[in-house]
């Protein structure tokens, strides 16, 4: 984490001590033994930096180990687009299989003929309810990311006025713990309350309607919180055009190239950034462990910490090596 990155200290801590061991902790397969493995990694979608910069990370770790890293995946957030590639995976037989699973439910019927295979299947991202049929999970601490975000925007409007949730839909596990944290850390402020909760579908076009409507229907309004890039676009983009900029701050998540630019534009206000290249790496080490016979150097949940970036600093260095890539490490770039 860079020094100028903000933090927080309650959570973070606890997440770190969730984090695997270190490598050196590691005994590591010979490396004739290590070129039998395949790892596929099914992202939640294809054409998103988070996931592009995600697969960098676990390309650099499966060079690193020797290991064939296969990718596939949808080009849409959706059950119905990632089922059948999961599904058709299960016929090469990888090895092991990372993913980010589009819906808590849905997905556990799939994952679990890969587990009936004895092929052993680890989490990254998004998860399941049922937890127990995977060998680990990494995501970022998604609670603490929608309390830093809370808290952000309380700072930014003096700790007074209503402010609202721009999310996904319900039911994605990664959103609804955003949520979940940012809620609870508005009731934390006596003079803060939550005035709306809305769904946009992963349409920046709904976000900013919608934005538009709680902008007129809720005068005290402060704040906005979008949960995911569309999100955070649609509203930070609609209070600008409503001439509400500096007057109602727009926190968002992920540091995709589009909302990079609109941080530094000031029609987002702040950025909770995570570290997908961190749990790509960390995905494909844990699968090697489990691989190699070391399934106890594995942690069953690990939580890796955020950073915040807001329009002062969306130029430092400190910050801008967090930024999220937009081609695959295959592609090279």
């Amino acid at each position: 984490m860079g020094s100028a990155a903000v933090m927080a200290a309650g959570t973070t801590a606890m997440s770190l001590a969730l984090v695997a061991p270190s490598s050196a902790a590691r005994v590591a397969a010979t490396p004739k033994a290590a070129k039998k493995f395949t790892i596929a990694l099914v992202p939640g979608l294809t054409v998103d930096p988070f996931y592009i910069t995600m697969e960098r990370g676990a390309a650099a770790e499966a060079a690193k180990l020797g290991v064939k890293l296969i990718w596939q995946g949808g080009t849409t957030f959706s059950p119905t687009t990632q089922i059948p590639v999961v599904e058709s995976l299960l016929a090469e037989h990888p090895s092991a299989l990372l993913i980010a699973p589009t819906d808590v439910v849905a997905l556990k019927a799939p994952i679990e003929k890969f587990v009936h295979a004895g092929i052993p299947v680890i989490s990254v991202d998004t998860t399941l309810t049922d937890t127990s049929i995977l060998d680990a999970r990494i995501t970022s601490d998604n609670f603490q990311g929608g309390e830093l975000a809370a808290e952000t925007i309380a700072k930014l409007a003096h700790y007074t006025g209503q402010v609202a949730v721009d999310n996904v839909n319900p039911g994605i596990s990664t959103t609804d713990a955003r949520q979940a944290g940012f809620i609870a850390q508005i009731k934390k402020y006596p003079h803060m309350s939550v005035a709306a909760v809305e769904y946009n579908t992963d349409s920046p076009t709904l976000a900013a309607s919608q934005t538009k409507d709680m902008v007129l229907k809720f005068p005290k309004l402060v704040g906005i919180f979008g949960t995911n890039l569309y999100g955070a676009q649609g509203a930070g983009e609609a209070i600008a055009a409503a001439g509400k900029k500096g007057k109602i701050f727009v926190a968002g998540y992920d540091a995709e190239p589009a909302t990079v630019k609109l941080l530094k534009k000031g029609v987002i206000n702040v950025l909770v950034i995570q570290q997908p290249a961190v749990e790509g790496a960390d995905a494909v080490k844990y699968a090697y462990d489990i691989l190699t016979g070391h399934k106890s150097a594995v942690p069953k949940a690990t939580l890796v910490p955020n950073i915040v970036g807001t329009t002062a600093n969306s130029s430092n260095p400190s910050i801008t090596k967090y930024y999220y890539q937009s081609s695959l490490a295959s592609l090279g770039g």
